[in-house]
């Protein structure tokens, strides 16, 4: 049977078994979220052994060269000697610089990096709050920013939710390495951009918008945005963006409005991109609006927040 080496202590496992599965049945507290390969909350690291290619789908390269992988999505194929994920450690350590509270349900947070962050508007960071407690966030400030920023949704009960609202400027929370598709392409500057957003979807897609008119988008955007009964939480900011950029066309909308919304949909081209986020069952009820609009999926770009599920 393949052996699981972490410092001195050995685990047995099945070959073929899921790692992260073995890991916590042998005791050992490694955090997890999603188990899709998506949060990177799981990464442990290989020291020595043989690798499924899956396991590494989604890292980036510098990940992948320095043998991280994602414990959820690897199935164990022989003798693996294996390092635990340490925030602190392995992480980068960053600043609360400023606490903001948008609405009831919304935490607009920023911080300073311990040095600077190389990452494209759109893409996600895991935030760690400790060495166990960490989600992973989109990142909604433009590149070369000084700060980064992100737009966290409360969740009444939630075990990030809950802790993070303790924490005040001042302190010291650890970041993972930037990641995912989600941003923007420059052979994109001549396509229309449809981009729609629920909730804290808007967090990457709002900066998106904002890297693609900065180098000089040359067709039109629409933004759409749903949310709850209190409306868009950046709408002052959104509102001024567009006023400095007519090419930016706003459509901020009160959630019970989405499904008359969808029924509405029109292209300004054919060769129009739509960029979807915000949780599953959103981005799955937009999938047939956009087919009947007339784009095929080659031409949707989508990403679904996904929660820690019991």
């Amino acid at each position: 049977m393949p052996e699981i080496w972490i410092d001195e202590s050995c685990i047995q496992a099945g070959s073929g078994d899921n790692l992260l599965d073995t890991l916590l049945a042998a005791g050992h507290r490694v955090p997890w979220s999603c188990r899709s390969g998506h949060c990177q909350t799981c990464l442990v690291q290989a020291l020595d052994g043989q690798v499924p290619e899956q396991a590494t789908a989604g890292l980036a390269a510098e990940q992948r060269q320095s043998g991280w992988l994602l414990a959820c999505q690897c199935a164990v194929a022989g003798d693996l000697r294996i390092k635990l994920h340490d925030p602190a450690r392995d992480g980068l350590g960053a600043r609360i610089t400023e606490m903001q509270f948008a609405g009831d349900d919304v935490l607009l947070l920023r911080l300073r990096p311990d040095r600077p962050v190389r990452f494209q508007p759109g893409q996600h960071a895991v935030i760690w709050l400790d060495s166990e407690l960490g989600r992973p966030y989109s990142i909604a400030s433009q590149a070369g920013d000084s700060h980064l920023s992100f737009h966290i949704r409360l969740h009444p009960g939630g075990a990030f939710s809950t802790r993070i609202q303790t924490l005040q400027p001042g302190d010291t929370l650890y970041l993972g390495a930037p990641g995912g598709h989600f941003h923007y392409d420059p052979d994109w500057q001549d396509k229309p951009l449809l981009l729609l957003a629920a909730g804290t979807g808007l967090a990457p897609l709002q900066a998106i918008a904002r890297h693609a008119l900065a180098g000089g988008h040359q067709a039109p955007i629409d933004l759409y945005h749903w949310d709850g009964e209190h409306g868009c939480y950046l709408k002052p900011a959104l509102e001024e963006l567009a006023n400095a950029h007519p090419e930016l066309r706003l459509h901020l909308r009160a959630r019970t409005e989405l499904a008359a919304d969808l029924t509405q949909l029109k292209l300004a081209s054919r060769a129009t991109l739509a960029l979807v986020c915000g949780p599953p069952a959103f981005v799955e009820q937009l999938r047939r609006p956009l087919f009947m609009a007339g784009l095929p999926g080659r031409q949707i770009l989508d990403e679904a927040f996904l929660s820690r599920q019991a």
